[in-house]
């Protein structure tokens, strides 16, 4: 089951594997448009059956949008007992707010508070597809807050508003702005710092990790058909190492009606104990201790590591970058990006999207999957507690009526054992779907 959801996945994305999308090319873009959700469906989460309520609306007015998830599970084989993990700590009934926003994240002005999905600093160097909702269960509730005056601006995040965790942000400045210079009055620098301040949850310890880092960039063509850019970057871990990156960006945002593309690349020079965005998809699991072999570490005095941990493992090495991504038609919209250093055991990580609506008729399908201490080909199409996937296959019967099956692997905190375990869940369910 594990290997043909992946497999499902990559299908996907072959179906156009010359195209593939990034956030700001979403053809669907659903957090713009209003309309109401709902199901009823069952879930099995590792092997035990839950009859499932789900209503999951989203609002949008003007800049202002709004999206609920609320997920009720009833356990089919203890008199229908209503299950209270998520709810009972942690971000608790607050929890069905998706998210709150304010405009998008290229606009002027840019606020979103729940689930931050793939929030990113920058050119993502020190902080890069970072989500606060790994752990499913217990997701939190983030803010981003982002500012561009032009001339100067900022950008914001804060994984967690009820307890200081992982913050940070980036202030830049444009100074040759209010010029007329052609290119180099887009010229950009700017700083970031990013903490996580308290990594194992324990308010009473002071082992928090910090980064900080600077970048330049100059968008070498800025026109409604085609952005492109070249960077630098350098960044710092306190009491670890650096590391520095040159990139090039390219944003081709229509093409006659077809297809828009985005293409990122990057060179990377790391110093030991220095690992690019440290602040990533899984940051969320990788912050507390996992079995050293998630790193690849075979050392017999450490069975577990923290990310922090790994760090002293980490030697001097060399590493590429690279995305490509976009959208066909309005009906595809795919994303893939994937980072390796020379010489470091298992340091691949990859990053799957896909979606379509109606390139089939009636059917739709949803796909994302993230990797991490990924070494040999066969690791990509491995589950294990280095993996966070979702896939969903729909069919629209009627106008406003979906059967689904979705399928979820993540991770839960186990209390009893101090450790994540994996979770996976297998949920059919019959939705009711409609815009207004």
């Amino acid at each position: 089951m594990k290997s043909r959801i992946i497999f499902l996945g990559l299908f996907i994305l072959l179906l156009s594997s010359t195209f593939l999308s990034a956030q700001m090319m979403d053809p669907f873009n659903k957090e713009d448009k209003n309309h109401f959700d709902g199901g009823l469906g069952m879930t099995w989460i590792n092997g035990k059956p839950y009859t499932t309520i789900t209503l999951t609306p989203e609002f949008a007015f003007g800049k202002f949008g709004m999206g609920l998830n609320i997920e009720l599970l009833f356990n089919n084989t203890e008199g229908f007992k209503f299950r209270k993990t998520g709810w009972d700590k942690g971000a608790g009934a607050l929890r069905m707010i998706r998210y709150i926003r304010w405009g998008h994240k290229s606009d002027p002005v840019y606020t979103r508070i729940g689930t931050l999905d793939q929030a990113i600093l920058g050119h993502g160097f020190i902080m890069g597809y970072y989500t606060n909702e790994a752990n499913y269960d217990y997701r939190k509730i983030g803010l981003a807050f982002d500012l561009d005056f032009k001339s100067y601006g900022f950008e914001s995040v804060t994984s967690n508003l009820g307890n200081l965790e992982i913050a940070g942000g980036r202030m830049y400045v444009r100074p040759l702005h209010f010029t007329a210079i052609p290119i180099l009055k887009n010229f950009e620098m700017g700083a970031t710092y990013v903490g996580d301040f308290n990594p194992d949850d324990r308010k009473k310890t002071h082992d928090g990790v910090y980064e900080w880092g600077v970048d330049l960039g100059l968008p070498i063509i800025k026109t409604s058909f085609l952005n492109t850019t070249i960077y630098a970057d350098y960044a710092k871990i306190n009491n670890h190492g650096d590391g520095k990156t040159v990139g090039i960006l390219a944003y081709v945002p229509n093409v006659i009606g077809l297809f828009g593309i985005y293409a990122k690349l990057e060179k990377r020079f790391l110093n030991p104990g220095f690992l690019p965005d440290y602040f990533n998809s899984l940051y969320e699991l990788e912050r507390n201790p996992l079995p050293a072999d998630h790193y690849g570490v075979l050392d017999p005095r450490a069975s577990v590591l923290t990310k922090e941990d790994y760090l002293s493992y980490v030697g001097k090495t060399e590493g590429i970058f690279g995305e490509l991504s976009g959208q066909i038609l309005g009906k595809i919209r795919l994303v893939g990006n994937y980072q390796h250093n020379t010489g470091l055991g298992k340091s691949g990580i990859l990053h799957l999207e896909a979606r379509s609506e109606d390139l089939v008729p009636n059917i739709q399908l949803k796909y994302t999957y993230d990797k991490v201490g990924i070494e040999k080909m066969k690791d990509v199409f491995t589950l294990d507690y280095r993996s966070v996937a979702q896939a969903m296959i729909g069919y629209r019967t009627y106008k406003y009526i979906l059967i689904s099956m979705v399928y979820r692997w993540n991770f839960i905190y186990d209390e009893e054992s101090h450790e994540y375990k994996p979770q996976e869940r297998i949920m059919p369910q019959i939705s009711f779907s409609m815009p207004f």
